[in-house]
This record gives C-alpha cells, structure tokens and sequence, in this order.
C-alpha cells in the first residue's frame, strides 16, 4: 500500500518534471515519460533544510554505498584536524582488498594516498578503499562503525544505525532517504568532495603501474546541469539509490530517491525531483553579506555607532511568484561586547524570523575598527571642538 501511494503522490508532482537525456542541450522535455516506482524519496532546500516534496521519508531502509557518506564525512573531519593529509599514506590490508562489489581494486600490502583513496570512494565507491579508511582511521572496521553511530547521533540522524563503512547489505544497517539528505548535506559543504564528485573520469595507478579506471557512478554530474555532488547505492537488498545535489542561480537542492528497479529510473526520477524543485521554488535575496548594516548600537567612549556586516548571504525560501511578507531580520549584539574591535571582528548575529522561528542566521562582523577614547585623546577632541568653534 505505501509504494500504491508513493507512487500516486509522484504521479501528482509530474506538472513541471523533466527527464534527462543525452544531447547537446543537455535536457529535454519528456514529461510523460516519468513514472516513480519506489519505497521513498526525498526533495530538501540546502540552505532552509526545508522539505519540498516526499514519501515515506522517515521509513528505515538499506541504503547501499550511500552509506559511503558518512564514511566521507569522518575522513574529511580528520583531515580538518589535520590528523592525516592528502597525501598521508595508507596501507591496504588483505581484507580490504578483497573486499567484494565496486573496487579500486587495490593491491594488498601496497601503500596508498588519503587523496587516492578518498577519489576513488568518491568516484568509483570503491568498497576495498573505503575499508583502509576504516582500518586506518579506527584499528577495525568494527571499531570505524562506532564513531559512524556516534556521528550520526551527533547530528540528530534519528532513523539510521550503521553495520559497515560500505554499504554492503546487513540486516542491521539502515537510514531513511530524510537523513541521507542530511548527510549529502553535510558532504556537500566540504570543497573536497564537490571536486572529486563533480569530476566525470580520472584513473588510479598503483605502485606497478597498473591503472583502474574511475568513472563517476553518478551521471547526473555528466548530464543534469548544475549537479556536482551526489552517492550512488545499488544492493538486491536496497535497490537502485541515489542522493543527488545540485545548484542553479541562487539555489542548491538535494534530491534521494530509494529503492528504484533500475538504474536508469534512479536517475530520472531524481532529475524530476530536482527540476521540480528548481521550477517551483526560488530563493529571494534579503541580506547581502557586502551591504553595511547600521546596529544602531555605541559603545561607551565611542561617539560613532557600530557599522557591521553579515558573514554570508541570507536568502529566504519561497514558492515562486509568492511574495513571503511574515519574515523579517533582526540583529543582536553580544552582551560580552566591548573595546576595542576590529574589523571582521564577531559581534553578534543576523537572523531571519518566520513566524517567530528563526530559518536562518549568521555572524554579524565589525566593518571598521571602534577604539574607546584614552583621557589624553578625549582632552584632544574638546581642544579641537572648543578651537573649531571660537
């Protein structure tokens, strides 16, 4: 009954919906071409985390190598950290390498780099390399798993537990097409995996010369415009899977699609997730992060009031040709405040309010410098001022 309805509502949202197809243009329209034949799906605004559109969003299911992305997103801290480089070696154990399913086909004993590897994850969803991060990063794999779920509770993953760092099928493994966005989410705001997402081929060679071929499992970044990120999954237990990101003019969506029969139907239906999304939603610029704010906020000793700035651009969710008229922007200044400040220096917050909940904030940056004036300076400007006016 839930795939009945699931694929009834999809039905429902074809108005607008395009499949991809190849040809110099990119995109064509073939409306009626889309059907969704799956267990769930899932349309989120990147920046609001809003949900566009759904089905059985929140239902537990194998999820194949989108497991990956958790996997991704440990390595990518680390290297945050600066606990490993890109160019830290890793050595590939023999049970790594004879990992089953998508390979880089690593050579056991042989060392690799954490840039390496981490493409070919990427890339390929190379199932040996993804288990030399395991191995590496925790002693075991088993041991990876734990810092996998502790990740995922940290970042309110309510309906996904972990049994591996590959995705391959376990009973015990499981996550729901919400929180993979989440986590697509989470990648996607790493420069490192948007470059090696969004690159269509590129080649491993190991220390004998030998090479493995990598060709990105996602052809959306070869075919649907503005798509540079997204994870692959393809088990008999999960189906065929796909998380997909992408970004036109002021806008980044995420789109999941679980549990489609066919690889071709994974990547239609969430092109027309997509491009729903982007034909029936737009983000409107309310701050701009070079604009000054006035705070209307002094600090004692300071005759002038501060001058800021927002850290980022603030844009506001909405469907189009609706005017949204219940948001407005407030400023807060930091109560721990105080001379002197420099530019860039954080002062307080910038948010929006919807309704009296906040959807989104940012930094609140000093745009000059403000200096408390000494006695000697204060008995300056009264000469200056007393001089100025005989």
């Amino acid at each position: 009954m839930k795939r009945f309805i699931c694929l009834m509502l999809s039905l429902m949202l074809l108005i607008g919906f395009f499949v991809i197809s190849k040809s110099q243009s990119g995109v064509q329209v073939q409306a009626e071409d889309i059907k969704y034949n799956v267990k769930s799906y899932c349309l989120m605004d990147f920046d609001s985390g809003k949900i566009l559109a759904s089905c059985n969003e929140k239902e537990q299911y194998e999820i194949a190598s989108m497991v990956k992305l958790m996997t991704c997103l440990l390595v990518m801290e680390k290297l945050e950290k600066n606990e490993w480089s890109l160019d830290t070696k890793l050595v590939a154990s023999e049970y790594a390498s004879g990992m089953y399913g998508s390979q880089a086909f690593l050579d056991a004993g042989n060392e690799y780099t954490v840039e390496e590897l981490f493409k070919s994850v990427v890339m390929a969803s190379a199932n040996d390399s993804s288990v030399v991060f395991a191995e590496s990063y925790a002693g075991t794999e088993d041991n990876f798993v734990e810092f996998m779920n502790k990740k995922a509770k940290e970042m309110g993953l309510q309906n996904t537990v972990f049994s591996n760092s590959t995705g391959l099928p376990a009973s015990s493994q499981y996550s729901c097409a919400e929180d993979v966005a989440i986590m697509l989410k989470e990648v996607s705001k790493h420069e490192l995996y948007l470059k090696y997402s969004s690159i269509w081929m590129d080649k491993l060679i190991h220390k004998s010369g030998r090479e493995t071929e990598l060709v990105n499992t996602n052809r959306l970044v070869r075919y649907f415009p503005g798509c540079d990120c997204g994870k692959t999954g393809f088990t008999d237990e999960a189906g065929y899977c796909l998380s997909a990101s992408a970004k036109r003019n002021n806008m980044r969506l995420i789109a999941v699609i679980m549990d489609a029969k066919s690889s071709e139907e994974r990547f239609t239906s969430t092109a027309s997730l997509l491009n729903y999304g982007f034909n029936n939603f737009e983000n409107k610029q309310v701050v701009f992060k070079d604009k000054s704010i006035s705070t209307g906020y002094k600090i004692k000793g300071v005759s002038e009031e501060i001058e800021a700035r927002s850290s980022k651009d603030l844009f506001v969710l909405s469907k189009r040709g609706e005017e949204k008229k219940n948001v407005v922007v407030s400023v807060e200044i930091s109560e721990k405040l105080k001379s002197p400040i420099k530019t860039n220096d954080c002062i307080g917050k910038i948010y929006l309010v919807e309704n009296g909940v906040v959807i989104d904030e940012a930094d609140l940056l000093s745009l000059n410098n403000y200096k408390k004036l000494g006695y000697g300076e204060i008995v300056k400007k009264i000469a200056g001022d007393f001089r100025f006016l005989s």
